[in-house]
């Protein structure tokens, strides 16, 4: 009994310390966006001042301003993507027509994809009413059509489907691009741990962790050369 008070306390003491260390990163990341911005936009004037240079010294000097406006920008994007992952709000779960809302995303994004010779199609599986936060869910919708619309080649497709299990919802997300290697799959849910050299590494734990406050599970399927699959399922009973 002793044992597992004790081992009780040290959870919870834990827990504490991860909170405090989250609140302690966000606060930093926070004070460093600001001054960050100002770099950025400074670095974007003095470009200005370069973008008709002439000699060889001003063409060397704006490619090395350019290198550096190009990391400072991307500096932003992680800073703002670990804010949105560590201060995200609990989410709010009021019944919402999925089938709609999933129809709306991709009525949205068939255009852009069409650009780039992908096909993007919808096949709703009439799950009716579920509970959700939209706002969190639509984001990581997106996060994973844009994941396979980035992944999946010219002539390719990407398919959104839903369907009913039970008391669940399943929401799939599936492509036709090069899959994920065996040997990094175990990873890609890792935080900044990204394939893409201008990936932050934070969408696919986002994605996850969404799916999981609302009372779900995140698993995916891919084979290198045919594609992959991304399941969201989420619970799909609302309750009185």
């Amino acid at each position: 009994m002793a044992n597992h008070t004790r081992e009780e306390r040290q959870a919870r003491i834990r827990t504490q310390r991860l909170a405090e260390l989250g609140a302690l990163l966000a606060g930093f990341a926070h004070e460093v966006r600001n001054p960050l911005s100002t770099i950025g936009l400074n670095l974007q004037l003095v470009l200005e001042d370069f973008k008709d240079a002439e000699t060889t010294r001003d063409k060397r000097t704006q490619k090395r301003i350019s290198t550096v406006e190009a990391e400072v920008r991307r500096l932003q994007k992680i800073l703002e993507e670990f804010l949105s992952f560590a201060r995200a709000p609990e989410p709010m779960l009021v019944p919402i027509d999925l089938d709609q809302r999933l129809q709306a995303i991709v009525d949205f994004h068939a255009p852009l994809l069409r650009e780039r010779n992908v096909s993007l199609r919808f096949y709703p599986g009439a799950v009716g009413k579920v509970p959700a936060d939209w706002d969190h869910l639509q984001a990581a919708v997106v996060n994973l059509l844009r994941n396979a619309g980035e992944s999946t080649p010219d002539g390719g497709q990407v398919l959104v489907s839903s369907q009913r299990d039970g008391d669940d919802v399943l929401v799939r997300v599936t492509d036709t691009g090069a899959g994920i290697a065996p040997e990094v799959q175990p990873r890609i849910f890792d935080p900044y741990f990204s394939t893409k050299k201008t990936g932050t590494g934070l969408g696919l734990p986002t994605v996850r962790r969404v799916v999981e406050e609302h009372g779900g599970a995140l698993t995916f399927t891919s084979e290198v050369g045919k594609g992959t699959q991304f399941t969201m399922r989420l619970p799909g009973k609302i309750h009185a």
